[in-house]
């Protein structure tokens, strides 16, 4: 089962510390999540292991008659595919904005909406109502790298000319750490 990256709740991906989960073969993933396109291991402060994972699936349709939408779609796909191939999320992470906007997102999501971003007892970053000492510092982390590679692949989607919403079809994956 693949967990798609939308951009709700202010939600997305990945930050981190270079293998740490894949070495230590600590996480494991469903499916086709096992060959990502792109993938980044980080530590959490508690020194537990997290990984992102970013697969991307072709979602145009499968007739020879592709429509203007398909080439489109596919040539996002084509472009987010290589630049997670050529190891974008060991390069182009920006964990130290990261960490900032993600203490300001998970602020205003708790104040507003009572909600936050929390590793689930199953491992998987997600939305979650507020509870008692979360989030602590391993939510803050996590989400931090989720909000450095949304804002990575928007970089690159950008300067590669494709409109900045277009992350949002472009790539399913997640962040999933060690499970508790």
């Amino acid at each position: 089962m693949r967990t798609a990256l939308t951009a709700g709740a202010a939600l997305a991906l990945i930050v981190g510390g270079g293998g740490v989960a894949v070495a230590a073969g600590l996480v494991t993933w469903p499916g086709a999540l096992e060959h990502p396109d792109g993938s980044y291991g980080f530590a959490l402060p508690s020194g537990r292991a997290c990984e992102v994972r970013l697969l991307v699936e072709d979602r145009t349709a499968s007739t020879t008659d592709a429509g203007q939408d398909d080439v489109s779609t596919r040539d996002v796909q084509d472009s987010v595919a290589t630049w997670l191939r050529d190891g974008a999320l060991e390069r182009e992470l920006d964990l130290e904005a990261a960490d900032d906007e993600a203490a300001r997102i998970l602020a205003e999501q708790a104040d507003r909406y009572g909600m936050t971003v929390l590793i689930g007892a199953d491992g998987w970053l997600a939305d979650a109502a507020i509870a008692p000492g979360r989030p602590d510092a391993d939510d803050a982390r996590a989400f931090a790298v989720n909000r450095a590679v949304h804002e990575a692949m928007i970089d690159h989607l950008v300067g590669a000319g494709f409109p900045e919403d277009t992350w949002t079809f472009s790539a399913d994956g997640g962040v999933k750490c060690e499970a508790e």
